[in-house]
């Protein structure tokens, strides 16, 4: 893999934040029944959360593209995410999965990284980036799996 390589595949993460921020906005909205109100704030403190990760994720892909003379690096699109959804337990559960596929997702990035090789300081600054991406989400996804224990339906 390369660093060119590696950006494409970030540019992807980039647009599934978007979808991850789509989510969350989406959520807060139309969330109904028990507990509602605190769901709502949970949801829209989510989406400030993938707010951040976009800017982050933008501004990484941006140094790496001008220190390397890189095309690219915008997404064409926004990730695929569930909408429609009302039903908090369904909502909450939702988040789980995508916050756990987004830490699979990142341990693999991670590791596409160091493959690239520990002399390039680019590569390496990438994987250090992922390593608090990874933190960040798998606290996010414990964090719902505490709010789903014992859940009704």
């Amino acid at each position: 893999m390369t660093i060119e390589e590696l950006v494409d595949l970030l540019t992807l993460d980039l647009s599934n934040e978007y979808a991850h921020w789509h989510f969350y906005m989406q959520a807060a909205t139309n969330v109904r029944g028990l507990h509602r109100q605190e769901l709502s704030e949970f949801f829209l403190e989510q989406a400030a959360s993938e707010m951040k990760h976009i800017e982050q994720f933008r501004r990484l892909i941006t140094g790496l593209k001008t220190r390397r003379g890189i095309a690219g690096g915008v997404p064409s699109d926004v990730g695929s995410f569930k909408s429609g959804m009302t039903c908090p337990k369904a909502l909450l559960e939702a988040a789980l999965q995508m916050e756990n596929d987004v830490v699979n997702n990142y341990v693999l990035r991670h590791s596409q990284a160091e493959n690239i090789g520990s002399c390039d300081v680019d590569a390496t600054y990438v994987a250090l980036f992922l390593e608090d991406q990874i933190l960040d989400s798998r606290g996010d996804a414990d964090n719902i799996l505490e709010m789903l224990e014992n859940a009704i339906d």
